[in-house]
């Protein structure tokens, strides 16, 4: 067992690759940690594996690659907790680079915090174009993109309004992703090639709360997530914030803004969101917002129809059931 797995979920990233390697390789990670740097190649159909490989070599990193053929984040994510030898995990996006001391402030702080299951720090937004930042990036876009600052204090995030860290740069204890991702699973199952999809990161976090365990915000582990100029196209953060509408119906309940309702419960409240999308949309445009996007009718309505589909897929799986039903027997191996 090591201490330490510092892990890269990849899905075709032959030409991002090498910078998130080159910044791993660059860390300051203190001898008395003992790591490797685990790659899950997510079903890739470019150089994927090739390029690692051989950024891998150059820099004298402990690479293993490791191939997953379920396209998903969410999956990717399993099988690095599958395969991780160390006692914690550092999930590292393919396009995002580490700080220095990125490792060693990790696994120092889950050391020194003993009922602390995940910690995570400062994302920001490296834009590879800088002219190509949007209006109102950090207002409107910036959670949407995983860009995160809560200041400068070391703080304990809980409560509703208070998400656990994202998975770029989340630095986890094994054992309880394991539990998590593993033997709990997850009901968001994350980006699946092309196709948007969110909550996946927050979903594990919030579960981990569940089993009793905290989550924490350090400012000292810093991380850059790479934006190139199509991902800030209007299209773009229009899929990306509508698929987040339909993630939350199922976050919410996790962050415990709403009681569990049923199948039934679910099933009417898509109803009254499918029935209220026009209406509602049209009170966005006449009244207007701050917004960017305040006065857009079709982005409204696919907005809110895209949080009525999510109450409709939680009335026809109830996951609610089939969570409470794992937290108990999971719960049941173990203290706090």
């Amino acid at each position: 067992m090591l201490d330490l797995t510092i892990a890269i979920c990849a899905y075709n990233a032959a030409a991002r690759l090498p910078a998130a390697l080159e910044a791993i390789g660059a860390m300051d990670i203190p001898s008395d940690i003992s790591w490797e740097c685990l790659l899950i190649d997510n079903a890739s159909t470019d150089e994927t594996e090739r390029v690692a490989d051989d950024v891998g070599r150059r820099l004298g990193l402990r690479l293993r690659i490791v191939r997953e053929a379920e396209q998903g984040l969410v999956f990717a994510r399993r099988r690095a907790a599958i395969e991780a030898r160390g006692e914690m995990v550092i999930f590292v996006d393919d396009d995002t680079w580490v700080r220095k001391d990125y490792a060693a402030n990790g696994v120092r702080f889950l050391r020194e915090h003993p009922k602390a299951g995940m910690v995570g720090g400062r994302i920001m937004a490296k834009f590879e174009e800088p002219a190509s930042e949007p209006a109102g990036f950090n207002e409107h876009y910036a959670a949407a993109l995983a860009i995160r600052d809560c200041g400068p204090m070391t703080r304990k995030l809980e409560g509703p309004d208070e998400d656990p860290p994202h998975g770029g740069g989340m630095v986890i204890r094994t054992a309880i992703l394991r539990q998590v991702i593993v033997e709990i699973g997850c009901y968001c199952v994350g980006r699946k090639g092309s196709a948007l999809s969110t909550g996946e990161d927050t979903e594990i976090g919030l579960i981990c709360r569940k089993l009793g365990w905290e989550t924490w915000y350090a400012p000292e582990l810093e991380i850059w997530h790479v934006l190139p100029p199509r991902r800030l196209s209007r299209e773009y953060l229009d899929d990306l914030i509508i698929a987040g509408a339909a993630a939350n119906t199922w976050l919410d309940y996790l962050r415990g803004r709403e009681p569990r309702r049923g199948r039934v419960g679910y099933y009417c409240l898509h109803v009254l969101w499918m029935w209220l999308a026009t209406r509602m949309a049209w009170v966005k445009l006449i009244k207007g917002t701050k917004h960017r996007d305040a006065g857009r009718f079709p982005f409204w309505i696919r907005m809110y129809r895209s949080r009525a589909d999510g109450y409709l897929e939680l009335a026809r799986t109830n996951p609610a059931a089939n969570l409470e039903a794992a937290i108990k027997k999971v719960s049941a191996g173990r203290s706090i």
